[in-house]
């Protein structure tokens, strides 16, 4: 059972489905840059080629039953990225956190690790994505470039 695992173990399982360079995974990103700025997204990941249509993905992790609960009282809370994705999925360590399909807002799909894998439970709506603007860009630019340097340095 996955019962125990962490937010930040969830998250690792994750990343490896998103390899680069076909893929590129932004964890724990902010919805722009600046103080003031105080909304975030666990996960986003794009695939990097037109051949796979170039399509964003957006993940929020769950690891207890309490904090899914919490969430689902403020769905909101996630469109200010989901509006810039193609799907928009919930990610749990278990799937004991999510026990009705209808649980999940509308178009969100369901995603639970096992064995250290991912799995999809239930497939995330097609959405139509808005054109990225400057500050969610800028904060996306702004992770990538911490993440590479990170790597680069640590070499």
């Amino acid at each position: 059972t996955n019962a125990r695992m962490t937010s930040k173990e969830l998250l690792g399982i994750l990343a490896k489905d998103y390899p680069p360079p076909d893929m590129a995974f932004i964890p724990e990103l902010r919805g722009g840059t600046g103080y003031s700025c105080e909304q975030r997204v666990d996960a986003l990941a794009m695939h990097c080629w037109p051949s796979r249509g170039l399509e964003m993905i957006g993940f929020e992790l769950k690891v207890s039953r309490n904090d899914w609960f919490r969430e689902r009282k403020q769905p909101w809370k996630a469109e200010f990225a989901k509006k810039f994705c193609d799907k928009w999925y919930l990610v749990v360590s278990d799937l004991k956190i999510v026990e009705y399909a209808d649980e999940l807002p509308k178009g969100w799909g369901l995603m639970f690790a096992e064995y250290g894998a991912i799995h999809v439970m239930i497939e995330a709506e097609k959405l139509t994505p808005e054109p990225i603007n400057r500050p969610f860009l800028a904060s996306l630019m702004r992770r990538a470039t911490n993440q590479e340097l990170t790597k680069t340095l640590t070499k």
